[in-house]
């Protein structure tokens, strides 16, 4: 892998991760795309990248789970990580990174968006919205969560559909879910790492090409969730299923039809 390459990689992974159309679905088609085969230790260290974004955006409200863990929505959090636990430990689905099954999970992410666009403005029309998170909300983002682990399903565009299906607003939702994503990232971190050491599963990476990834991923991971939380204001989460939809397609057609790249 080159450093032009890790950029990419690393500047895909920062925009995808908060945006509603999948990281992992997008950094499996460009690897196929360039010739490069997966690396879990780079997953690892990009994954890092878009975690120090987060900690930039929202380092008062961590601050304050952390003064203040009871009070907090600290609580709320440890509830909504729960059901992706249970769910990363009890099922495995790495089979599911190989084949065309990552076609289908851009279409169910589309499908995740619509359902949850439609319910929000079914809540919004009956004046059912709040802004203060609580169990339900944190319960429904979670059981989101769990699902999402599926490979090609977006985590955000999930949990964020899970917390508008349960009244919360949309910018509430992807607050809450852009924080549930710490907790998210750094347990996938341990449990891959496990993998790293212990079955060798990662390589021996190029340290420029893996700084300059790391650097490109919290760069672009800090402008999604900033251009992400205006833009679910102004546009509608249909706008992403859209996107994923027509991924999706695309791909389709690239597997039956037209065979641009091999999966």
């Amino acid at each position: 892998m080159n450093a032009i390459q890790a950029l990419i990689l690393g500047a895909v992974q920062g925009l995808t991760e908060f945006l509603p159309v999948s990281s992992s679905g997008h950094l499996l088609v460009l690897e196929k795309l360039m010739g490069i085969a997966p690396d879990l230790t780079l997953s690892i260290l990009l994954h890092m990248g878009t975690l120090l974004a987060i900690f930039v955006v929202y380092w008062k409200r961590i601050w304050n789970m952390v003064l203040h863990p009871i009070q907090s929505e600290l609580r709320w959090l440890i509830v909504a990580t729960i059901p992706a636990v249970i769910a990363a430990l009890v099922i495995d689905f790495d089979e599911a990174f190989e084949g065309k099954f990552i076609i289908w999970s851009f279409y169910l992410t589309s499908i995740v968006l619509v359902a949850g666009t439609a319910i929000n403005q079914w809540r919004r029309k009956n004046h059912a919205l709040h802004k203060k998170i609580g169990a339900r909300d944190a319960i429904a983002m979670g059981v989101m969560q769990a699902v999402a682990i599926l490979p090609g399903l977006s985590r955000s565009g999930s949990t964020i559909s899970g917390g508008v299906a349960s009244g919360l607003s949309r910018k509430r939702a992807a607050d809450f879910s852009f924080l549930m994503s710490i907790p998210a990232i750094l347990g996938s971190a341990v449990l891959d790492l496990k993998d790293v050491i212990f079955d060798g599963a990662g390589s021996a990476l190029a340290p420029v090409p893996t700084i300059l990834g790391v650097a490109a991923a919290a760069v672009f991971g800090l402008i999604a969730i900033k251009g992400f939380l205006y833009l679910i204001r102004k546009v509608s989460m249909n706008v992403f299923a859209l996107y994923t939809f027509l991924l999706g397609t695309a791909l389709l057609l690239n597997s039956y039809v037209f065979h641009w790249f091999a999966f």
